[in-house]
């Protein structure tokens, strides 16, 4: 069974089980995805509510969790998603006698805590009660092998691809418009991404094994933000081109978006104004399940922009696993007040 399934991993967590034989399951609380043909069950459901969890769960086998709450929502919902949703399933799993959990989780519990220095109530406090709960859902999850589980803990790098696009959608769109593209900082910095495709491979093959603990997954070829998007550029030949947003002014703009009380941008947008880089190990996956990441970061970008501008072309629209923040839309319009 796949929690959160009818997301965009979902999509592609399913295609992987598929390709290996794996009958799944998708328990999920919107309508039954169009991409689910008739050969996958679908629980309309939410992971809180333990009679749905507990009959989802007859017959499975073993179990990915990837449903959660974004850091966009309310602390309240993250919390009681995150968190008592973790719980809920990791307990029906367990009294159910499932051999198998995997837990898809999140970098962001191995940063360091932040909180704004004067306002308690900051975007910065979501942000940490989202981290929080991601780290009290892997001590859930971890906490279910004494109960008899095989449990793997997850932590994917920034993914995207082919079908749909997160707030990338607006730098796509820039570069199909061929206007310019702000980026926060000199570019120097690494920013290690994934392709969902390698990573639902990555799950699957951990979810088939009996190795324990965190597993992390990114793409093994990455330069420096301004190489890998010059690459981008240079393939979307629209003529477009970076701005750059001077480091001091870069930390002024995330400022103000946080006292304006909007959840901070993207690790990607937030660390390159930091200049500091953001790589995940990924050794322990490619020894332990012979598992490689087979798309760079340039790859996955090109495959994620071709898919957006194709679909622009075709239905003038294109899915995106969640609504772009005003946040990310106004560091567009930056692009109107820096000099070319």
């Amino acid at each position: 069974m796949i929690t959160g399934g009818a997301g965009f991993l979902g999509a592609h967590l399913t295609a992987q089980f598929a390709s290996a034989g794996v009958p799944v399951r998708l328990l999920d609380v919107t309508e039954r995805p169009e991409w689910a043909g008739p050969e996958i069950q679908f629980v309309p459901g939410d992971v809180r509510d333990r009679q749905t969890v507990r009959a989802a769960l007859l017959g499975v086998s073993g179990v990915v969790h990837a449903a959660f709450a974004s850091p966009r929502q309310a602390r309240e919902t993250i919390r009681s998603v995150n968190v008592e949703g973790t719980r809920t399933v990791c307990a029906a799993a367990a009294g159910q006698g499932i051999g198998r959990l995997v837990l898809v989780s999140s970098t962001i519990v191995a940063r360091p805590p932040r909180s704004h220095r004067i306002f308690s109530d900051s975007p910065l406090a979501r942000l940490e009660a989202y981290r929080v709960s991601r780290i009290e859902a892997e001590a859930i999850a971890e906490a279910s092998g004494a109960q008899g589980m095989s449990v793997a803990v997850v932590r994917p790098k920034t993914f995207l691809g082919p079908s749909r696009v997160s707030a990338f959608g607006v730098l796509f769109e820039l570069i199909r418009q061929g206007r310019p593209v702000p980026l926060l900082g000199d570019g120097r910095n690494r920013y290690q991404l994934l392709d969902v495709r390698d990573l639902a491979e990555g799950i699957r093959l951990l979810a088939a094994s009996d190795a324990g603990g965190v597993f992390a997954f990114g793409a093994r070829e990455f330069g420096t933000v301004a190489d890998d998007l010059q690459a981008l550029f240079i393939h979307a030949q629209t003529g477009v081109r970076l701005r750059h947003v001077p480091p001091r002014l870069a930390r002024v703009v995330l400022r103000g978006m946080e006292l304006a009380g909007l959840v901070p941008l993207s690790e990607w947008h937030e660390l390159s104004a930091r200049g500091e880089d953001s790589i995940v190990d990924t050794t322990r996956a490619e020894e332990e399940l012979d598992w490689r990441a087979r798309r760079s970061n340039v790859q996955t970008l090109v495959d994620a922009y071709d898919w957006y501008v194709k679909a622009m072309a075709t239905t003038g629209r294109a899915a995106r696993t969640h609504p772009v923040p005003f946040a990310h839309r106004a560091l567009a319009r930056l692009t109107w007040i820096i000099p070319r």
